[in-house]
């Protein structure tokens, strides 16, 4: 094994050494230097300028700093007899200073180690630069060699594959530090040492990560699309107490009066977490979110009156569609999802198990009212009588058909829903099987496979522009992973193949999708997403074509200056809508999840924050992310507005000028159909922060009970 107190790293043509580096060690005592070699010092004595020496103990220490970049280094990859105050498994010098350009050498002296950044393509969150590549190089053996050079400006941290876990870790800046993951709280690295050495050299090097943190990254956001869906899944709650009613038939109400004991008991609580809840509300498609009286969050017992939660019913469309039903039900039964991986976390209080069963509860009596028997005829109220078929509007007050046409969007949203749903009743989710459901296992399954095989039949190619044609795709990916049969699986991978050889017609060679919608960014996201989720099913693999729609989003519709999507090559307005976001969150989910675009995860980071935060898509101001003080009242999140408060919703249009570097709000009502689509979409991209939930959204991998 190597022993030395602290070695120098004599640099041709380096320039002059400082005296002082802030936050690198102080300088060593007088006898700890050890003397270098013949070869060296002759080497040195040739130079114009002093040479740099690295300060620090090995693993410690710190080659340069900014005001002396370094034009080459080399590192000694090595084994120590002893801990001399960074570990015997070092990097030396540990943090090295350079100019861009600049090629690091690393030298195998003791042992067999890597030199591998931190990057999503190593199974590792990313610490280098967004737009540097990655670097690894295997695991190398004693004698040999490793060299790479560092072009991007920024902060890089780099780990040995074997030693990580021992604390084998080095830090490489190059320039000056810009922010950026390097810089970020090393606290989420899996190895607890290598985290505490990582954040360690960051202090020698001056960098303050607390400081770091308050640029908004990815963590932020991911944080932030949880939250903004959970005020989203509140809608349901705080609408169930004024929302537009389903007519409510006998047999109906007879199971619902079976269903709220068995629920009760089966969560080990005597009474609802909400007071008078009215669980056979309808969402209407739009409305005004602000409450027209004072809420009562305490009925003297703890609990919100959900009767208190009243919308101005003058002001809403009374007016509900099958997608308006189906997103809202789909929300719910992911947040059930979420609700019954993390029971143990949840406060009692909060009656976890409760709100998990009310929330599939309300799906089937949605699907009951919807497809079975809420409609005028004893029929479901959106369908057309005794087929599948779906209405796109119906008034439930007056009994009335708003708007007879079948839309392949309502279609899609239905079917996605459904299928999500028949995952629960496969798998036995607590939620959907015990206690007795309001629909059986075995009318789901025929209600879904209807759904799919009528849309099948309703809705070619032609009758579909390419964002219908995405939606459609995806919705297929989730029914697809999981139908009824094997003729109706290939059935429908035949009908998503026939979409998307449609789809391809209309991508240029660049990548650009045509014939879409008016937000082409949004048309870039859902083609992705719903190529992505189709080949997710067997006999359908249109990954390639995804890649390179995806890549046109992620390349040629990034305005770098302002931070966000542009709506359009060349535009000097950007527009988006609630589903403008929700289709170009979902594409950007896929192009990480499935894809692995570099550089995807940073963009969606800036991008949420202009659109959601700055822009306020999302109409309730947020806490500080990751603030484990601050308060998150549901339905009533800090500053929503309204005399009396509003439901914590998205506003319906956004618009950003760009000669003036503003936005506006340029519609703050609530259009249930997009805002929670749009809930459905951030809970999905929100398992980028953390385990919130399984699968990302991904048919076939989020359908599977949490472990």
């Amino acid at each position: 094994m190597t022993s030395f107190d602290r070695r120098k790293l004599l640099q041709l043509g380096g320039t002059a050494a400082v005296g002082s580096v802030a936050g690198c060690f102080g300088s060593p005592q007088s006898g700890d230097e050890t003397e270098t070699d013949a070869t060296t010092t002759e080497a040195t004595t040739t130079t114009a300028e002093p040479a740099s020496e690295a300060e620090g103990p090995p693993g410690g220490d710190q080659l340069g700093g900014p005001d002396d970049l370094q034009s080459s280094a080399e590192v000694d990859a090595t084994v120590l007899d002893n801990d001399q105050g960074a570990g015997q498994y070092v990097n030396t010098p540990a943090i090295v200073w350079l100019e861009s350009g600049a090629t690091v050498t690393w030298n195998i002296k003791e042992g067999n180690h890597s030199v591998t950044a931190y990057h999503p393509e190593y199974d590792k969150q990313r610490r280098i630069p967004e737009d540097a590549e990655p670097f690894d190089s295997g695991v190398l053996s004693a004698g040999e060699t490793f060299e790479h050079t560092f072009e991007t400006a920024g902060v890089y941290n780099y780990y040995c594959r074997p030693h990580e876990g021992l604390g084998m870790v080095g830090v490489v800046l190059v320039e000056e530090p810009r922010g950026g993951p390097g810089t970020t709280d090393p606290s989420e690295i899996e190895s607890s040492t290598a985290a505490e050495r990582v954040g360690s050299l960051l202090d020698t090097a001056g960098i303050d990560v607390s400081q770091a943190r308050t640029a908004y990254e990815w963590q932020d956001a991911t944080w932030d699309t949880y939250w903004y869906s959970l005020y989203n899944m509140s809608t349901n709650i705080s609408m169930s107490g004024n929302g537009v009613q389903f007519p409510h038939n006998e047999q109906q109400q007879e199971a619902f009066d079976r269903r709220v004991p068995a629920m009760l008991e089966y969560s080990d609580v005597d009474q609802p977490p909400i007071k008078n809840p009215n669980l056979n509300m309808a969402p209407f498609t739009k409305g005004d979110p602000s409450f027209t009286e004072e809420p009562v969050f305490d009925a003297g017992d703890g609990r919100p009156d959900a009767s208190t939660l009243k919308w101005d019913i003058k002001k809403s469309s009374k007016t509900v569609s099958p997608a308006s039903v189906a997103w809202t039900h789909l929300k719910g039964v992911t947040w059930a999802k979420n609700f019954e991986a993390h029971f143990d976390a949840l406060p009692e209080g909060m009656a976890p198990k409760f709100r998990a069963q009310m929330l599939t509860t309300l799906a089937q009596i949605g699907i009951r009212a919807a497809l079975i028997a809420g409609g005028p005829e004893e029929n479901g109220a959106l369908t057309k009588g005794d087929s599948l078929e779906l209405v796109s509007g119906f008034n439930p007050v007056e009994g009335e058909l708003v708007d007879e046409t079948s839309r392949p969007r309502h279609h899609a949203a239905m079917l996605w829903f459904l299928s999500d749903l028949m995952s629960l009743a496969e798998n036995e989710w607590y939620g959907y099987v015990n206690p007795e459901p309001l629909i059986p296992a075995e009318k789901l399954r025929e209600l879904t496979d209807g759904m799919a095989d009528t849309t099948m039949d309703l809705f070619g190619p032609d009758d579909m522009n390419s964002r219908e044609l995405g939606l459609m795709l995806g919705a297929l990916g989730w029914y697809g992973t999981h139908p009824g049969s094997e003729d109706l699986r290939s059935s429908a991978a035949d009908y998503a193949n026939e979409l998307a050889d449609a789809l391809e017609s209309n991508v240029t060679d660049a990548g650009k999708v045509e014939n879409g919608a008016q937000n082409q960014a949004a048309t870039q996201g859902i083609v992705t997403q719903g190529l992505v989720w189709a080949s997710q099913v067997e006999g359908v693999d249109r990954a390639g074509l995804a890649e390179n729609v995806a890549g046109y989003l992620v390349e040629n519709l990034w305005d770098e200056e302002v931070g966000v999507f542009t709506s359009a090559e060349g535009d000097s307005t950007y527009t988006f809508t609630g589903r403008d976001a929700a289709d170009l969150t979902g594409g950007l989910n896929c192009a990480d999840a499935e894809l692995e675009l570099d550089g995807t995860k940073e963009r969606f980071a800036t991008c949420f924050n202009e659109l959601f935060n700055r822009a306020r898509l999302q109409r309730a101001e947020r806490p500080p992310s990751h603030d484990g003080n601050a308060e998150y009242p549901l339905p009533l999140p800090p500053k929503a507005g309204g005399e009396f408060g509003q439901a914590a919703v998205y506003n319906t249009e956004i618009q950003y000028d760009t000669e003036s570097d503003t936005w506006r709000v340029t519609d703050d009502t609530f259009d249930c159909e997009q805002a929670l689509y749009l809930a459905n979409q951030d809970i999905w991209v929100s398992h980028w922060g953390g385990e919130f939930f399984q699968g990302r959204g991904v048919p076939g991998k989020s359908d599977e009970p949490p472990q």
